[in-house]
Formats: structure tokens, sequence, C-alpha cells
């Protein structure tokens, strides 16, 4: 069982995407700028250099940049989580002492990816990570990116370490979550991960979610978020409905974070297009203008729901 207090993870987690300037360098300015207005729409945690945040495409370096960036815009705003996975353990670990060092309030890892790595090679490379920061640890499971599933044998042994506070279960099928859940117990976080199924994955036992297609359209999360809590399913699983919509439409884009990228530009906050290999998306392209209409349409026809 851990031994942190994780009653402030159980929260809608934007998955943060990183902001590139021009000349591909990491946009500070701009990560602090995207921070704030994640903090004036209402969201109170934020999940850095993730996924979503292209942490695989930055440098140590970098990545220790947006750490530090975002964390001094939030303070104490927000709950910061700090995505420290690399493909070796040293660099991990690394990030995880900095992530301490810069306030963090949590860190949380792939497995090691590439490699087809067995779980005792996982297992020690998740419990070298938490062994290098004395802060709550989420496990992160996205096994359709990184070829490697969390069995619920290596799970149980993770569950033995007292900083292992939680799951980012980004797996497909639902019902993951609900064993998650289950062997985890009350004071355990499950975040649920696919955010085309977020009020499956919350019926299921998840306490929160982190999702990369939070930060294009925020207000519906947070609404979803407050119509489950308030247990009016029949109108959580209307505004689902719409989400998945909006989802599969960022989708059909030369890349999903591009899209993201320019739909949070055009409301007004430039954050750049993606790194290579990563594809940009033209803000004047017909469909993505349609599609942020219809996003900020539906964020008005819920805002009284």
């Amino acid at each position: 069982m851990s031994k942190y207090d994780v009653s402030r993870f159980r929260n809608v987690t934007v998955a943060l995407n990183t902001p590139f300037a021009p000349n591909g360098d990491v946009d500070l300015a701009a990560a602090r700028k995207l921070t704030r207005y994640y903090i004036e729409k209402g969201v109170r945690s934020l999940y850095v250099c993730g996924s979503t945040g292209e942490g695989f495409l930055l440098d140590s370096r970098e990545r220790m940049s947006v750490a530090e960036a975002v964390k001094e815009e939030a303070g104490d705003a927000m709950t910061i989580i700090v995505h420290v996975g690399c493909p070796d353990t040293r660099h991990s670990a690394e990030l995880a002492r900095h992530a301490e060092k810069a306030g963090a309030d949590a860190t949380s890892a792939v497995p090691s990816v590439y490699y087809r790595l067995g779980e005792e090679s996982v297992y020690r490379h998740w419990t070298a990570i938490t062994e290098a920061a004395d802060l709550p640890f989420f496990i992160y499971n996205i096994p359709q990116l990184t070829g490697f599933n969390l069995s619920m044998g290596l799970f149980g042994r993770m569950l033995a370490n007292e900083r292992v506070a939680g799951v980012k279960c980004s797996s497909e099928p639902c019902h993951d979550i609900l064993r998650f859940k289950q062997a985890g117990g009350e004071d355990f976080i499950v975040f649920s991960g696919s955010d085309e199924q977020y009020l499956a994955g919350r019926l299921m036992g998840a306490d929160a979610g982190i999702g990369g297609t939070y930060g294009a359209m925020p207000e519906l999360y947070l609404k979803l978020d407050e119509l489950i809590g308030r247990e009016e399913i029949k109108k959580a699983q209307k505004l689902q409905i719409m989400v998945t919509d909006f989802i599969y439409r960022l989708c059909s884009f030369p890349s999903m974070y591009g899209a993201c990228k320019t739909i949070i530009r055009m409301d007004g906050v430039d954050i750049g297009e993606p790194r290579l290999p990563f594809l940009p998306v033209d803000e004047k392209d017909p469909a993505i203008i349609q599609l942020y209409k219809d996003i900020r349409g539906a964020v008005e026809e819920t805002r009284n729901w």
C-alpha cells in the first residue's frame, strides 16, 4: 500500500502538449502560458512530458526544463505528474530525481521501450525509478505503444512498493481498470487513459483520467467528470458520444498531436507545431476549422448541463 495521501490525484488530468518555437526549440514561455490557460479553464492536474508531450522526442535537458517551467507557473494551483520514462533506467532515474527537486507531485513511467523486455527487467526498471525520488509513482501501462502489457503478477509485485501510488491504464479493455482497482484497493489511484472510454473507465472503477485529447477540449472532460460525480449517467453518456466523435475527427488528420496543437492555437495559445516525425495540421484546413467550431459549440451547449 502506498504511503502517500493520494486524494489530490482524483482529477481530470490534462496530458500537456510540449510547445515548440518556430526554430524547433522547446518554447518555455509558451509552456507557462499553456499552463496558465488550463488553470483558467478549471483544470487542476497536468501530466508532463508523456506521450502527448512528445517526451520521447525530447532530450533529458529539455524534459527537465519543461517540468521546471510548468511547476513554476502552476505553483500550488495544480497537481503536477512528470513522466520520466526513457529507454534506459539510468536516465529515467535521473529525471525522477530532478522531478522531485523541481517540486513535482509525482512521477510516472512506461516500461523501457524498443527492446522487448521480460517482466523482471521491467520490475527492476520501475523499482529503480521509485528509489530515485521520494514521490508517488504511477505505472503507465500502454501496451499498444510499448509492446508490454502489465500482468497481474507483475502488478502484484509492484503493489508491495510503498511508493507505487497507482496506474495509468491506457490498455483498451475496460476490464483491465476493474482488475487493477480491485487489486489496488480504495487508496490506490487508477487513471483511465483511454479518452474515448472515459465514462466506461470511470464506471469500471477508475478514480480519474489522464488524456491527450483533454487539452483540446478541457471543458468537455471537466463537464463529463462533473456529470459522473452527480450520477447523471444518461447525460454523461450523451456527452461521451460527442467527445468520442471529436476524438475520431482529431485522429483523422496527419497527426493527432498536430491537430490538438492547432485547436489549442485557434483557442488563443500558440504552442507551435509538433516535432518531426509528427506532422503539423494547417489551421486553414476547413476540416480543422469546422472541428474547432463544433468543439466550442459543444462547450456552450453543455455549459449548464
